[in-house]
């Protein structure tokens, strides 16, 4: 008898324990992108304290990881979680954590010819199936979206255009850009537009236009984007990010406006959107709170300058958003920002 009462202890704590699930889910949205995209990803979902004992609901947070950050990211959660659990704060809700990655390191978390139809991947496919499959809360002002750099980014976008979605909405180093930014960004590097021009070429030529992508990606992969210097990762980022915002029909990669002047609105509203977006009350009246926190000397310069030049536009339009600047760079305290500003966030609010 002591035996199975033993064994039902057991049982019951690690059933009643919270959880971090990974799940491969197949996205029709992702199939056939022109750079050969996974279609099936992991989502990690967090599951709070006793979810599988209860018939209750709960809250959901989706966080959208950084440019070339793999969901793996979730294994950093869970102890947060279970610290703020040990000073009394046990967060109800469930996390679901998504990553925006390609071949090219970053899709922007946007709908494009190049990466693949992200936008549609989470807000069609991926919602829909979260409000399906676990006991959600699915009323908008019990949902809302965080991420970090391309992933804050990606968050504000999302709340911006579907506030009947989401209604918190909290950006940690978002990429943003105010009028000067561009020209501050990676998208100037000559050697990055040198390379970008000639890839360009060779596809345009090629009869293989697979192996010609195979191999020019090929030193973006893993560790060997970091390995073959600043000029390689910026000449993936130009790539990236051209195919996400500049790209239009029969040219996905875009034309660079250092080559077309006329260009240079769709390069630009990739991250310069955000601040038109931000900085009346059109979009953020629709939303119940917003948050964004930047580091004072982020080491993409046209970050910090880009936020500081919304905060100065939402404040004399007296635009309600709490933005926290910090002294550091981009990376700087981001596991203690997430853990002791953003959780605490919207446990509060969600």
């Amino acid at each position: 008898m002591k035996t199975l009462i033993f064994l039902l202890l057991i049982f019951t704590s690690s059933t009643l324990k919270a959880e971090i699930i990974n799940v491969p889910f197949h996205s029709k949205s992702l199939e056939n992108s022109l750079i050969g995209t996974k279609s099936t990803r992991d989502i990690h979902i967090y599951l709070p304290d006793g979810y599988h004992e209860s018939n209750k609901r709960y809250p959901v947070l989706y966080l959208l990881g950084a440019y070339s950050w793999p969901v793996k990211y979730s294994a950093r959660i869970e102890p947060m979680l279970e610290n703020h659990k040990k000073n009394g704060q046990n967060m109800e809700m469930i996390i679901v954590m998504l990553e925006g990655n390609t071949p090219l390191r970053g899709s922007f978390y946007v709908n494009s010819e190049v990466h693949g139809n992200f936008s549609d991947y989470v807000i069609k496919e991926v919602l829909p199936w979260v409000d399906r499959t676990y006991r959600t809360k699915a009323q908008t002002k019990h949902r809302g979206i965080a991420g970090f750099s391309m992933g804050g980014t990606g968050a504000l976008r999302f709340a911006a255009k579907h506030p009947d979605l989401f209604s918190h909405v909290y950006a940690l180093s978002p990429g943003m850009f105010d009028e000067k930014g561009m020209a501050k960004s990676y998208l100037t590097s000559e050697a990055a537009i040198k390379r970008y021009q000639a890839f360009k070429q060779k596809l345009a030529t090629t009869q293989d236009p697979k192996a010609v992508m195979e191999a020019e990606f090929a030193s973006f992969q893993g560790r060997e984007i970091w390995n073959n210097g600043q000029e390689n990762s910026y000449s993936a980022y130009l790539m990236a990010y051209a195919g996400a915002f500049a790209g239009h029909t029969g040219q996905p990669f875009g034309v660079h406006y250092s080559v077309d002047a006329s260009q240079k609105p769709l390069w630009f509203k990739g991250f310069g959107e955000l601040v038109e977006l931000y900085s009346t009350s059109a979009v953020v009246e629709q939303l119940s709170s917003v948050r964004i926190d930047v580091g004072d000397k982020d080491d993409y310069i046209w970050i910090t300058e880009g936020v500081l030049a919304l905060k100065e536009k939402a404040e004399a339009n007296k635009v309600p958003i709490h933005f926290e600047v910090f002294p550091g760079g981009h990376s700087d305290k981001a596991l203690e920002r997430l853990e002791h500003h953003m959780l605490p966030f919207f446990n509060t609010r969600l």
